[in-house]
């Protein structure tokens, strides 16, 4: 009896230690999940030097407030040739000897836990290398969150990483560009359809397999010290 006592006191222990440590993970799920929609980004991340390319500067609110207005400057060496009208939403150009050198959207508003999406076209440069694209995010109280830091920073600015021109560069930076964001790019579909339906990120969609992989972890533990 003595024996079986040890033993369920040791199961219910392991139970308590999966528990905590599935807690964990879920709460790093979401935590990660929030910094990734916090951060405004340009897409793609990798382009081919001297061409044509449609970007897409990618705006979620993270306060409590809405966003007024975004400005992006544009790096020296792209060539902005035009912008996709947004519904809403103007666009003014900042020009330098006939040069774009920096859009600003303005006019309309992204509330809390919804984010907007700005296009344009651009020809990127012949020099190859990591092209930071600084951004300025204005909310309605008129407080500025400047997204110009380095990638380690809180603030980070978006980099493009512009490779040697040519079709098989370019095949080959989007299938490495799919290895590396193939996950947060299905994760935004499916957080786009709960913002679309909710208005909000669903915790649910978050969480993810992790919570399937819990109740199994569970259900063989109970298995476990019920055999015992």
């Amino acid at each position: 009896m003595r024996i079986m006592g040890v033993r369920m006191r040791f199961g219910w222990i392991w139970i308590l230690l999966l528990s905590r440590i599935l807690l964990l993970s879920s709460v790093l799920v979401v935590a990660t999940a929030t910094v990734a929609w916090a951060h405004v980004v340009l897409t793609p991340k990798n382009a081919p030097a001297d061409s044509y390319q449609k970007f897409v500067v990618t705006v979620p609110t993270e306060k409590n407030i809405p966003t007024t207005e975004v400005r992006v400057e544009v790096p020296t060496g792209f060539t902005v040739t035009g912008v996709q009208p947004v519904p809403g939403w103007q666009h003014e150009f900042e020009k330098d000897g006939g040069d774009i050198t920096a859009i600003t959207w303005s006019g309309g508003k992204i509330d809390p836990e919804e984010f907007q999406e700005f296009a344009f076209q651009a020809r990127t440069p012949k020099d190859t290398g990591d092209y930071p694209w600084k951004a300025y995010q204005t909310y309605e109280d008129g407080s500025v969150v400047e997204w110009i830091g380095p990638p380690d920073a809180e603030e980070p600015a978006s980099v493009v990483r512009v490779g040697s021109g040519g079709s098989q560069n370019s095949s080959e930076q989007t299938e490495e560009e799919t290895r590396e964001h193939g996950t947060q790019d299905e994760t935004t579909q499916t957080t786009a359809g709960q913002l679309a339906s909710t208005g909000g990120i669903s915790p649910f969609v978050l969480y993810g397999s992790s919570g399937v992989g819990g109740a199994l972890l569970l259900t063989v533990a109970f298995a476990l010290l019920r055999r015992r």
